[in-house]
């Protein structure tokens, strides 16, 4: 029987070998990789070349004293294919591109209603970009957006990033989509994406996001103006806050809703006829008027804040369904309730859905007329 020291000696001897077949895990230094801060995509003016990627690169620094003010670089290179393109800045910089730290991927709206799904193929197959990215279009183009550094930003986080991150500026007219969510609401039948719109303000500079637009495959992408695009993240319960102005029986005032809850639900009837009913509840108070107001007549005055939101969303549900766009997702509401062998065709639904008919019900409550005293 063989002793202890004999085990050991045969378990060295079977070990040795196997070692000498494993291999190690490739290290890179930090100091030999370039972080991509933003990803640009236009439309390019060489026909063999359509697409131009711009990319908006961190300059490393030993400390904020050393450099307060951001610094970045950009390079910009036009490709017959979004990797061709970027294989070919690789050859202009000694570092590694590293795009595991970008967050904002921005699209220039010439391409976007041209190149959306190469565009999409490209940033879903690469495993180095995140899909929690978020994705906006660029006007006039990505490229003047990327290379934007406004009046205010400091060096350790873009400007630009506060608009999405949840942890700047909190703005009813500003839509968040990450790159997950904008290839599920592509892919998916029965509701349609909607991306931000930045704008580059040269002059002031600044930016202003305020606008969004619809994005349908086979179609052209359909731009929402402030007003409709407030009213789409309200709907949809993506705006925190909001401000509806009351123009109602003489009245004028504002309400501040802190409050809001969106429910939907498609009713099928005869014929393949269908109703779309929205039921809508938002609370607030009231943050500015024109006219004196008396505290017991809260109650009147959320009569009157119910038949303004009525209007205004009404006016936003019939302007989507006449166009046939369905950012808030009617289509996926009818999928869900509707078994598989009882459903539309994707034609008959189309066909079902312009020609619907819309219950609206606000439930508006105000709580206080404001804090004056």
């Amino acid at each position: 029987m063989p002793n202890k020291q004999s085990k050991t000696k045969l378990f060295i001897l079977i070990l040795l070998p196997i070692i000498t077949i494993l291999t190690g895990c490739e290290f890179k230094d930090i100091d030999k990789n370039v972080f991509v801060s933003m990803i640009g995509i236009d439309k390019s003016d060489d026909e063999d070349k359509p697409y131009k990627i711009t990319l908006k690169l961190y300059v490393p620094t030993s400390s904020f004293k050393q450099s307060p003010k951001p610094e970045y670089a950009y390079i910009t290179q036009n490709g017959e294919t979004l990797t061709e393109a970027i294989r070919l800045m690789e050859s202009y910089s000694d570092k590694e591109l590293e795009f595991g730290h970008s967050k904002l991927i921005v699209i220039g709206e010439d391409l976007l209603a041209e190149k959306a799904n190469e565009i999409m193929d490209f940033l879903l197959r690469r495993p180095d970009i995140q899909m929690i990215s978020w994705v906006a279009v660029g006007r006039p183009s990505a490229e003047e957006v990327v290379k934007m550094v406004p009046q205010g930003e400091n060096a350790a986080y873009p400007a630009l990033f506060n608009y999405f991150d949840d942890i700047g500026t909190e703005s009813q007219f500003i839509v968040t989509t990450y790159l997950f969510d904008l290839r599920r609401r592509l892919k998916e039948d029965g509701i349609d994406p909607v991306l931000p719109i930045i704008e580059v303000k040269k002059k002031e500079s600044h930016f202003k996001v305020n606008k969004s637009m619809v994005l349908v495959d086979k179609k052209e992408p359909y731009e929402l103006s402030s007003l409709y695009t407030q009213t789409f993240n309200i709907l949809s319960m993506n705006a925190p806050i909001a401000d509806l102005i009351i123009k109602e029986e003489g009245e004028y005032f504002n309400a501040r809703v802190d409050s809001m809850e969106s429910k939907y639900r498609v009713n099928v009837k005869d014929n393949n006829k269908i109703e779309l009913e929205v039921d809508v509840s938002l609370i607030g108070y009231i943050s500015e008027s024109k006219n004196p107001l008396k505290t017991q007549d809260l109650a009147y005055y959320s009569k009157l804040m119910e038949k303004e939101a009525k209007e205004k969303f009404t006016e936003f549900f019939e302007e989507m369904i006449h166009i046939g766009y369905d950012p808030i997702g009617f289509g996926l509401d009818y999928k869900s309730r509707t078994l598989h062998n009882r459903r539309m065709s994707s034609e008959e639904w189309e066909e079902a859905y312009k020609n619907a008919g819309i219950n609206m019900t606000i439930n508006a409550e105000l709580k206080s007329t404001g804090s004056i005293k």
